[in-house]
């Protein structure tokens, strides 16, 4: 058995061994590893390209706008500089890179996460809506391009429709923006486009897609980028020069991280791009590749008037169907008015169209209105208790040609509120209402006080009415108790005398009060707003003290609805206190 002082010597020797472990490890150097973001690839270019380190500034290369980084000078000497490297290597990791390829595009195409989330969409749950339109698009593609090349444009926008419009002639945003190229109005007009009854040139795709590269090739050379461009064609020039204000930079790809452009801009571009991608490589993105329809093929001729359309279907042997899918820009089932339109046939029927429309034996039945260009067209709307029979009495219009002009199957189910197109001459025009102002004249009944009793006849409404007897519709409808504007033929109207309307109306309530305080020498007047004591004297010829001293005031203050006491002597002399406490 060890002793107390046996075991001390072994303790010193357990702790000295402890001690030197410890020297020893405290001694070591422990090294801290800082990993930066990955360097940009050769084919990448990082966005912004005006980041900069501190000290040694990257600069572009010639080729392509690369960042070529230079080795970092000793820094020893500034300690700070370790530090604003890595905030700028964090900033530069931060911005999203964009790699611009070339993949049988004729115009730059950008690949980033946001395109390739769209490319995953199209070919994955997106591929069978976005197959359809590609499909229906090959038709018009091949025009299109032609079109672009002519005006200079990259042949890649040609599938831009697919995504305005799917390539379908009506679509019809809720923006009201119509046809292919899914212009508004107010674009379209000043791109030339013809908008009217007859014609919406918005769905025919060879007038529409010259205006939008037109438009395409403004929009290019007002923000000097494709990108741009394309943004400004979907958010409106205006709205994207807001958002470039407002974030100071002219980078589409920076702009989509704020919210000054709207969330369908921003996603505008990415989606086309990917669709561009798409229809270059679709063996690459495993999209099978669409079966080329029959190109669009037709022939034009020339027409004058108004040619109907099915009627010219029948006699060629054409499909009325065919025609109107050719023509998407008629708007009814006959061609417009005027000396000459330019009508789409298909292709080897020119001369056949042109015969039928030159023979003088199909004359009567292909033109419903031989002198449609003298005309003056009247869009007349539908009020109760008027049909087509009248409108075509009225205005001496046969009735066929207001049912083919207008597209109408059965006369006698059309209602009240439908507009109608009229085809009639000036001298037609007057002519009936002449007609109409002298029959309606002719119905009436003088009574012995210097009114007349009017019977309503089919198509007459209290406005056309009164605007014949130069009179009010109110003035009538109080004469004869009515509570609406609703009459039915057969209806006895009391018609007022128009001097006594004009005579009543014209006086206003401060007339009728001066009258009142003329005959009774004493009326109350309520205070209106707007009214003060000066101009309530002025208005009864009295004095403003007279007024204050008659109602106790001690004050020029009114109030709209107080009463006030007016006096007149039968003289015209103002009425004082003293004359007022005699009498």
């Amino acid at each position: 058995m060890r002793s107390r002082f046996q075991e001390e010597p072994m303790r010193s020797v357990i702790f000295a061994f402890f001690i030197s472990m410890t020297i020893l490890m405290t001694g070591c150097t422990i090294h801290h590893f800082v990993t930066r973001p990955f360097s940009p690839q050769t084919e990448k270019v990082a966005t912004p390209q005006q980041i900069t380190p501190p000290q040694e500034k990257p600069s572009p290369s010639k080729t392509g706008g690369d960042v070529a980084t230079t080795a970092p000078q000793d820094q020893s000497k500034d300690p700070s500089s370790n530090l604003e490297e890595e905030l700028y290597w964090e900033r530069l990791s931060n911005e999203e890179l964009t790699e611009e390829v070339d993949r049988g595009s004729d115009m730059g195409i950008s690949i980033n996460n946001q395109v390739e989330a769209f490319l995953d969409y199209y070919s994955g749950p997106g591929r069978k809506v976005f197959l359809r339109y590609w499909q229906r698009g090959e038709k018009y593609i091949p025009l299109v391009k032609k079109i672009l090349r002519e005006e200079g444009l990259p042949e890649d926008l040609a599938y831009l429709p697919i995504l305005e419009s799917g390539y379908w002639a009506t679509a019809l945003s809720p923006s009201r923006a119509l046809g292919y190229w899914q212009f508004i109005k107010s674009t379209a007009r000043l791109y030339g486009l013809r908008i009217d009854p007859w014609v919406d040139e918005r769905m025919d795709i060879e007038k529409s897609t010259r205006a939008a590269a037109w438009y395409l090739r403004d929009l290019y050379n007002r923000f000097g980028s494709w990108e741009l461009a394309i943004a400004a064609y979907n958010a409106g020039p205006g709205k994207l020069e807001k958002a470039i204000a407002r974030t100071g930079s002219r980078n589409f790809w920076i702009m989509t991280r704020s919210r000054h452009l709207k969330k369908e801009t921003r996603e505008y571009v990415p989606r086309f791009m990917a669709i561009l991608l798409l229809v270059h490589n679709p063996d690459l993105y495993k999209i099978p590749a669409v079966d080329p329809p029959s190109p669009l093929e037709y022939e034009r001729v020339k027409v004058k008037g108004m040619v109907n359309l099915k009627r010219l279907a029948r006699l060629t042997g054409i499909r009325y169907r065919t025609l109107k899918r050719l023509n998407p820009a008629l708007k009814k089932w006959v061609t417009p008015p005027g000396p000459s339109y330019l009508l789409k046939v298909p292709k080897g029927y020119g001369q056949k169209v042109a015969s039928v429309l030159s023979s003088p034996r199909y004359a009567g039945s292909l033109y419903p209105v031989p002198d449609s260009h003298g005309n003056k067209w009247i869009r007349h709307r539908l009020a109760r208790g008027e049909s087509l029979y009248t409108l075509a009495r009225f205005y001496g219009v046969p009735l066929s040609t207001l049912v083919t002009v207008n597209g109408i199957t059965n006369p006698r189910r059309i209602r009240a509120g439908r507009t109608i197109l009229i085809p009639a001459t000036p001298k037609k025009i007057w002519l009936a209402r002449r007609k109409t102002r002298h029959t309606r004249k002719a119905r009436v009944i003088k009574t012995a006080n210097g009114e007349r009793l009017y019977r309503v006849q089919e198509g007459d409404s209290l406005w056309r009415i009164a605007r014949s007897f130069s009179i009010r519709v109110q003035d009538i409808k109080k004469r004869n108790g009515l509570k609406s504007t609703s009459i039915k033929p057969g209806d006895l109207l009391v018609i007022p005398k128009p001097t006594q309307v004009a005579r009543k109306t014209s006086r206003s309530p401060l007339q009728v009060s001066r009258a009142m305080l003329k005959r009774k020498g004493v009326i109350t007047y309520r205070v209106k707003k707007g009214d003060n004591l000066w101009k309530i004297a002025r208005s009864f010829s009295v004095e403003v003290e007279d007024l204050k001293r008659w109602n106790g005031l001690k004050k020029n203050l009114l109030h709209p609805g107080k009463t006030l006491v007016i006096y007149a002597s039968s003289n015209g002399r103002k009425k004082s206190g003293t004359d007022r406490d005699r009498s």
